[in-house]
């Protein structure tokens, strides 16, 4: 056997498994591995897919968010305004009017299909999970202000009785100013 061949490399993407204590594990690698170094296999061209240990859940969209906000506190300053202009709509109707809207369009029926490169699926697929990120942040947001507005609730009551008491004390003063009514 010659030495200088090279292994074959595995197709698919590379699985790396999230334990219950939030450690990720390369399988490929048989390693655990950090944020920084999932960071550094996409940065190289890496297809990788992020799964629950436990439930095979697949957390890459979640994961690659978690990837963005550790970028973003090491003083990264990009993600806010692109944040911004995605919901803004500014970058949703440019990938609805450009290429990769056409390709979404192409699904649908609204164009011919015509064969879909690795590139184009690629796209498709990050959009996906884009998609699918930015839909489990709004849903931890949604349940983060739900929970916020509970633990608010009686202090609303509060103000509102508050605000009843002291509309009594105004109307007693007043009384009192005008003196007693013959």
């Amino acid at each position: 056997m010659d030495s200088s061949a090279e292994a074959p490399r595995p197709t698919g993407p590379r699985v790396i498994k999230r334990y219950a204590n939030r450690k990720l594990y390369d399988t490929r690698d048989s390693r655990y591995v950090t944020l920084r170094e999932i960071e550094g296999l996409i940065r190289s061209g890496e297809d990788i897919r992020i799964v629950d240990h436990a439930t095979s859940e697949d957390l890459t969209s979640v994961t690659l968010a978690q990837v963005l906000l550790e970028q973003e506190k090491k003083g990264g300053k990009l993600l806010p305004s692109a944040l911004r202009e995605l919901i803004g709509g500014k970058v949703i109707a440019s990938i609805r009017d450009g290429a990769v809207g056409k390709l979404f369009r192409r699904g649908e029926g609204a164009e011919p299909a015509a064969p879909a490169g690795p590139a184009s699926k690629r796209v498709a697929e990050a959009l996906e999970q884009g998609k699918g990120a930015l839909d489990e942040l709004q849903k931890r947001i949604d349940e983060r202000v739900r929970a916020a507005v509970t633990t608010l609730a009686p202090w609303t009551a509060l103000q509102a009785e508050v605000r009843r008491l002291a509309e009594r004390v105004e109307a007693l003063e007043r009384a009192l100013q005008q003196g007693p009514q013959e």
